[in-house]
């Protein structure tokens, strides 16, 4: 199975649960800018600062389009969504590789040309990971439609902690990596101080890391 995972064009200034202006005033003052000339610039590192955190952490952080592959013959399995989290309510789309080598549509969506009234799946996400297991899908795409080629199936869902309902120490740790990128826009030097501001985050998601 393959799993690939892209951030959605969500504000990364919603972690502070305020306006942009507001959120970008509070780095500002975190960073100690004179003005506003720099807020792209900070928006920049409060995206890389998201990134990092969710490196630590193995958590996805704020809206994500997720996209796994997977192989026929893992459909027989429970389907183990490694580095995923907190699946949106709206569900999964299935959809499998037909013999022309494209897609069909969505068949679990009843609006769509392709869709299987009976098909049986069940989605368990208050565990990590989360998995899905399908209980009947071979059986009845191989029944609905003759270009179906044991390949693979393709599932998508978005998924992601809401950046908002993070704890307050998420919001301190990004604070502090965003003032590190500001002051140090070189190429990292080994040093107390970057080790400090390293360990300090690291203290701080570990702090919260079952929450």
């Amino acid at each position: 199975m393959n799993i690939k995972v892209t951030r959605t064009s969500v504000a990364s200034t919603t972690l502070f649960n305020a306006t942009e202006e507001t959120a970008l005033a509070l780095m500002r003052n975190h960073v100690r800018a004179i003005d506003n000339s720099d807020d792209d610039l900070l928006k920049v590192y409060l995206d890389a600062a998201l990134d990092y955190m969710q490196s630590l952490t193995d958590r996805l952080l704020g809206s994500h389009t997720v996209v796994a592959l997977v192989d026929y013959d893992e459909l027989k399995y429970r389907i183990e969504l490694t580095g995923v989290n907190d699946i949106s309510s709206s569900g999964i789309t299935v959809k499998y590789r037909k013999e022309d080598g494209t897609f069909s549509g969505d068949i679990t969506s009843d609006s769509d040309g392709d869709y299987i009234s009976d098909l049986k799946y069940l989605i368990v996400d208050d565990i990590y990971p989360p998995y899905i297991y399908f209980e009947n899908l071979q059986d009845k795409v191989s029944a609905t439609d003759s270009e179906f080629v044991k390949g693979y199936v393709k599932l998508e869902m978005t998924a992601g902690k809401d950046l908002a309902s993070l704890p307050r120490q998420y919001k301190q740790a990004a604070l502090l990596l965003v003032g590190h990128y500001y002051n140090q826009r070189e190429a990292e030097n080994i040093g107390g101080i970057v080790m400090e501001v390293k360990e300090g985050v690291h203290r701080l998601m570990q702090s919260v890391r079952q929450f």
